[in-house]
């Protein structure tokens, strides 16, 4: 459990800056699609409206809302009987699209008058965005448990709801929703507990306190996406309740993956997470009616074979999940619900339609459905001219089309500076971690071999391309250097090899990279090196554990070389010696 693998840092901090009116628009945005929705679109409009509805409302509490209690009509609280609203409406279903529509006009016209701030910060729903868990799951589950709960107790039970913020939040407005469907008095809180990821706290406000004295005669239910590899969100949520005089058996915690409480990274964890039960959603996501067999957890390298030797490895928990379509002519990956989704289905069909990307067939229920094209994935013996080009151009094509309005964030350069610190010892001088930036993109973040394909005509397209420069991992929208550094790292690129492939990057968009490229060809290999050493700790045991050591030495090897060639660079313009066509000077 000392192990400092686990201390690397990969996971990034999604959160965004955001207008209020933008906020209000993609609500309200929603809702209106929702209203004239048609069966087949249901489901989705309804649950873009939800999440859409629960982002708003956490955004305002986040940024300082009224006290749980209140009865105004500030913006928080109108947020918050928005979310529930949605969430009922979106438990209803099609069949009663009627009444729906009345309540979802007063839902609208509650959401364009709602008084916002000039700008906010908004916070990833993760399970929503990356994870494929849905809503539903944990109505699926309340109304399980719901049953047991009345028969195990004399009288009706009344139901105290705490989501953890920010998927949580939504996660209890659905569950109330459900356990008020099934007659149960139910009311909601959520909360945001603080402090290092291992170690979270929920410190007890007078108005939490009062909130929790006014429902005393309550049982209590936690709930949220998780938990994560500390557990401490769930225990700093029950142990606060326990502070305020809650007995441990009427505290149960509702999360959506199991977990072996011996593992989990919080101190003494096994021993304070026994005092709870915890519910299980189902594991299974709620895939599209076409799908078939599950490709997660790494299943897919099944159907993408890469030569032995070069295996792909992979992080089966944290993957995208992904199916095989009933017919087997298409390929569903889990790209987000709502807007999340969208975004990325925008990319592959603009990559698609520029001949980069198998073709793309949109978004059902949260899912990307790509068209499988016969071919093989590629290994490093396939480098060739005519790929690096296509990889420039590919690269090029992102550059200009893909442009990020976000700013690249700092943890960049946080990353770089701790990973290197913690994997050898040593702090990198000042010009060796910083970052600059002077194209911000979403980025591909998925150059490796494995995700090139040559069709069986002769075509070299990219595969995996929309998501992961902008998911749960680093680097998030940052400059085109990191994908430039990527392909170099993943291919090996060295010397020559390395400057054909830059100068072709460099003559199709006039991006002079070369000055800036050197950190983030070891921004990329320290985090690589980092993710892959935290992977193969979070599967130990398993297939895959090998693959990731692997990796993660490949990657160490290549973060030294890269440093110690930078070196070996400064030494010589030092000294006079170096020239433009230096491989060096490349880096």
């Amino acid at each position: 459990m000392n192990n400092p693998g686990w201390d690397m840092y990969v996971f990034r901090d999604g959160r965004r800056a955001v207008t209020g009116s933008e906020l209000t628009a993609s609500l309200t945005s929603a809702l209106r699609r929702w209203r004239t929705a048609s069966e087949t679109t249901f489901e989705d409009c309804a649950l873009r409206a939800l999440i859409a509805a629960g982002e708003l409302e956490c955004t305002l509490l986040d940024a300082g809302g009224s006290e749980p209690d209140s009865c105004n009509d500030s913006p928080e609280i109108i947020a918050s009987e928005m979310t529930d609203a949605t969430a009922a409406s979106f438990l209803a279903g099609y069949k009663q699209s009627q009444s729906l529509g009345n309540s979802l006009g007063l839902v609208l016209q509650k959401a364009k008058q709602i008084p916002v701030a000039a700008r906010y910060e908004v916070s990833v729903q993760e399970g929503f965005a990356y994870y494929a868990l849905h809503p539903r799951k944990v109505a699926i589950l309340v109304d399980q448990l719901a049953e047991e709960w009345v028969d195990s107790l004399a009288v009706k039970p009344r139901m105290a709801v705490l989501g953890i913020r920010s998927i949580g939040l939504t996660l209890s407005a659905v569950a109330c929703a459900a356990l008020r469907l099934r007659g149960v008095q139910c009311e909601r809180i959520s909360v945001r507990p603080t402090g290092h990821p291992y170690d979270r706290s929920l410190p007890v406000t007078p108005e939490l306190q009062r909130w929790i004295e006014r429902r005393r005669d309550a049982e209590f239910l936690i709930v949220d996406e998780g938990p994560g590899i500390s557990g401490s969100s769930f225990l700093a949520v029950a142990e606060a309740l326990g502070e305020c005089g809650i007995e441990d058996g009427r505290i149960q915690l509702i999360g959506s993956r199991a977990v072996d409480p011996a593992t989990l990274r919080a101190a003494n964890a096994a021993e304070r997470w026994a005092k709870y039960r915890f519910h299980v959603m189902q594991s299974a996501p709620l895939a599209p009616a076409e799908a078939g067999e599950s490709l997660s957890g790494g299943t897919w390298r099944k159907y993408f074979q890469c030569e032995e030797g070069s295996v792909a490895a992979a992080w089966p928990a944290l993957e995208p999940a992904k199916f095989l379509a009933r017919d087997q002519r298409s390929l569903f990956k889990f790209e987000g619900f709502g807007g999340y989704g969208e975004a990325i289905g925008a990319r592959a069909k603009l990559l698609a339609d520029c001949g980069f990307l198998p073709r793309y067939l949109g978004n059902r229920r949260g899912f990307g459905q790509y068209e499988l094209v016969p071919g093989r994935v590629l290994n490093l013996c396939d480098r060739s001219d005519e790929l690096l080009e296509r990889m420039a151009d590919y690269l090029a094509l992102r550059s200009t089309r893909f442009l990020s309005d976000a700013a690249q964030t700092p943890e960049l350069e946080k990353m770089l500076r701790w990973n290197w610190q913690l994997e050898y010892g040593e702090e990198l001088k000042r010009n060796e971690s910083q970052l600059r930036v002077k194209r911000a993109v979403v980025c591909d973040g998925r150059m490796m071999p494995h995700k090139w394909l040559r069709t069986d005509a002769g075509e070299l397209l990219k595969l995996d391309s929309g998501g992961h420069g902008d998911n749960h991992f680093f680097p998030g929208p940052c400059d085109i250097a990191w994908d430039v550094a990527g392909a170099i790292v993943e291919w090996e690129m060295q010397g020559e090899v390395r400057e054909r492939f830059v100068r072709g990057y460099e003559a199709g968009t006039g991006d002079s990279i070369s000055s800036r490229l050197a950190p983030y060809l070891l921004a990329y290999a320290t985090f690589s090196l980092g993710w892959a050493r935290m992977a193969a700790l979070a599967v130990q045991g398993e297939y895959d554990e090998a693959l990731l050591e692997r990796d993660y030495r490949r990657y160490r090897a290549i973060a030294q070389g890269l440093r110690q060639e930078q070196g070996a660079l400064e030494t010589l313009e030092k000294g006079g010696g170096a020239n433009e066509g230096s491989s060096l000077r490349s880096a």
